[in-house]
C-alpha cells in the first residue's frame, strides 16, 4: 500500500506518528509524510520521506496575523446553554469550540496553498490510505478528493467527535436559536466545495479513528475506533554519559511541555513554585526547561539539573517519578516506562477569556524564537494555567493509583514537596504505574495496527 501521513506542523504532533509510520514502512509499504513546507527538516530527521506543502519561506498558518481567533466566551456558553450541557460536558464543548476549531481552520483555508498542494499530491501519488492528524483537516479533503481510505489519528481525548455528536442531537434547537448547526462543517465547507465534496460525518471524522489513548480516556463517542499502543518516541540524540550512571538518590524528572516552552513566558507561575518545593529534598531533579520557562527565576536549587532538551525515552528509565504538564506524549512515555506521575492540573475551567493584562497567554501570530513580533494589535486572551487535557491525565493516574494531581495554585510549597516525596517513594504509586503499564502492553502495537489497516483497506476496496 501507499500510506500518507499528514501531521499538524508541530513536534508534539509529529513524534507520536513516527513509530506507526515506520511500522508501515518496515512492513513493505510506501510511506510519505506531508505537512507545511517549513516543517520538512523535523520530518526528515525521523528518517521518513517528507512532502512539502505551501511556501517554504512562509510562516505556518497559526503564526499569521490573520489566523482564526478564539470564539468569545459568551458565544461558547450560549451553545452550551442551548444544548443543555452540564458542567463536565461544557468543558468538552469549550475545548472543541474555543480551542480546537482554531488550528483545524488553519489548513482548510481557501486563500492559502497547503490544502491545494496536498490534494494535488494525493491525486498524483494515489495513496491507498491517509492517516490524518485530528487537527490537520486538509488530510480528509485530500483523501476524499483522491479516493483514498482515511482515518483520524488522535492525540488526546476525542472532544471533536463528542461535540459533533452533540451538535447532531441538538441541530434543530441550535438553528431555532439562530446558531449554526455545525461550526466544524462551516469551517470545512468552502474548501470542500472547490473539490465537489459533501461535508458529511465521514469527511469530518474519518472512516475510522485511530486512538492511542487508554479506553475511557475521554468522553464517549459513536466512532469506529482502532486502538493502538502509544509507543514513546522522542527523536535520536546521543545519550549523555551521566545518564549511564545509576542515580545516587531518587531521581525525579520535571518537564512542562513542548507547547508552553514556545508560547508562555515564565510558564505561568508553576516553575518557580515547583523548584522552591524541591529545594532541600533528598532527591535529584532533572528539569527539561528552556530559558523561556525559567524566565523570572532568581536561582536554581542545588539538587536541580536544568537541561534544555533531553529525550524522555532516555531519562525516564532512570527516574522514580515525573512531574509533568499532563500532555499526551509525556503521559504515554511515563506509562510505558512504569514511572509514577505527578500531573500539573489546576482543575479550573478551560474557558478562555479576554482581560486587560500586560502579558496575554494566547497571541495570534507569535511564537518565541520563531516570530516574536506581530503586526496587529495584541489580543488579550488569557488561557487557564494548565494543559487542556491535564484533567483527563490527572484523573487517569489518580484513579489507577499511578500518581497524583499537583495543583500549584492551591497547594503550598511545603505541601508540594511532601507530595513529590510520597509519589517518588511510596510503593502504592509504583504498583499503580506497573498496572497501567500492563494495560498499555496489552494494547495492539504499531506492527499489529498495520495488519488491521491492511485488512480494513482491502475490505473497503473489495466492497
Amino acid at each position: 500500500m501507499r500510506v500518507l501521513f499528514t501531521p499538524y506542523p508541530s513536534v508534539a504532533h509529529l513524534l507520536p506518528i513516527v513509530p506507526l509510520a515506520w511500522a508501515f514502512q518496515s512492513a513493505g509499504h510506501e510511506v510519505r509524510v506531508a505537512s507545511h513546507a517549513g516543517f520538512m527538516p523535523q520530518i526528515a530527521a525521523t528518517g521518513l520521506t517528507p512532502v512539502p506543502l505551501g511556501d517554504p519561506d512562509s510562516h505556518e498558518a497559526r503564526l499569521r496575523d490573520d489566523a482564526r481567533r478564539p470564539a468569545e466566551a459568551a458565544e461558547v456558553l450560549r451553545y452550551a446553554d442551548v444544548m443543555g450541557l452540564d458542567a463536565v460536558e461544557r468543558e468538552h464543548w469549550i475545548t472543541f469550540y474555543q480551542y480546537l476549531l482554531n488550528p483545524i481552520a488553519d489548513y482548510v483555508r481557501t486563500d492559502l496553498p497547503e490544502c491545494a498542494d496536498l490534494v494535488a499530491f494525493a491525486r498524483a501519488w494515489k495513496p491507498d490510505l491517509v492517516l490524518w492528524d485530528e487537527l490537520f483537516y486538509a488530510g480528509p479533503v485530500a483523501a476524499a478528493a483522491s479516493g483514498a481510505a482515511h482515518a483520524r489519528f488522535m492525540l488526546g481525548p476525542d472532544e471533536i467527535a463528542w461535540s459533533v455528536d452533540r451538535l447532531e442531537e441538538h441541530a434543530a434547537e441550535l438553528v431555532a436559536a439562530g446558531l449554526s448547526a455545525n461550526p466544524l462543517a462551516d469551517v470545512m465547507r468552502p474548501i470542500a466545495e472547490i473539490y465537489g465534496l459533501e461535508v458529511d460525518r465521514e469527511l469530518m471524522l474519518g472512516q475510522w479513528t485511530l486512538d492511542p489513548m487508554p479506553e475511557r480516556f475521554g468522553p464517549p463517542t459513536t466512532e469506529k475506533v482502532v486502538r493502538m499502543r502509544y509507543e514513546p518516541y522522542s527523536g535520536a540524540q546521543t545519550v549523555p554519559a551521566w545518564l549511564n550512571e545509576p542515580p545516587r538518590r531518587p531521581r525525579v524528572a520535571l518537564t512542562l511541555g513542548e507547547s508552553t516552552r514556545r508560547f508562555v513566558p515564565g510558564d505561568w507561575d508553576r516553575t518557580p513554585k515547583i523548584l522552591e518545593a524541591v529545594a532541600g529534598l533528598d532527591i535529584e531533579v532533572i528539569a527539561t526547561l528552556n530559558s523561556l520557562q525559567l524566565q523570572g527565576l532568581e536561582s536554581i536549587p542545588d539538587n536541580v539539573v536544568v537541561v534544555d532538551w533531553l529525550p524522555l525515552t532516555q531519562l525516564l528509565p532512570t527516574c522514580s517519578a515525573i512531574i509533568h504538564h499532563g500532555g499526551m506524549g509525556t503521559f504515554a512515555a511515563s506509562r510505558a516506562f512504569r514511572v509514577p506521575q505527578l500531573v500539573c492540573d489546576t482543575e479550573e475551567s478551560v474557558l478562555m477569556r479576554q482581560e486587560k493584562v500586560e502579558a496575554p497567554t494566547y497571541t495570534i501570530g507569535r511564537e518565541f524564537g520563531v516570530r516574536e513580533e506581530t503586526e496587529v494589535e495584541t489580543t488579550q486572551w488569557i488561557v487557564p494555567a494548565k494543559k487542556l487535557e491535564a484533567t483527563w491525565t490527572s484523573e487517569y493516574v489518580i484513579t489507577n493509583h499511578a500518581g497524583a494531581r499537583l495543583n500549584h495554585r492551591t497547594l503550598t510549597v511545603e505541601e508540594i514537596g511532601k507530595l513529590i516525596l510520597q509519589v517518588a517513594g511510596e510503593g502504592v504509586y509504583q504498583d499503580g504505574a506497573n498496572d497501567i503499564y500492563e494495560t498499555w502492553l496489552a494494547t495492539p502495537a504499531p506492527a499489529q495496527v498495520v495488519k488491521i489497516f491492511e485488512g480494513l483497506v482491502s475490505f473497503r476496496k473489495g466492497r
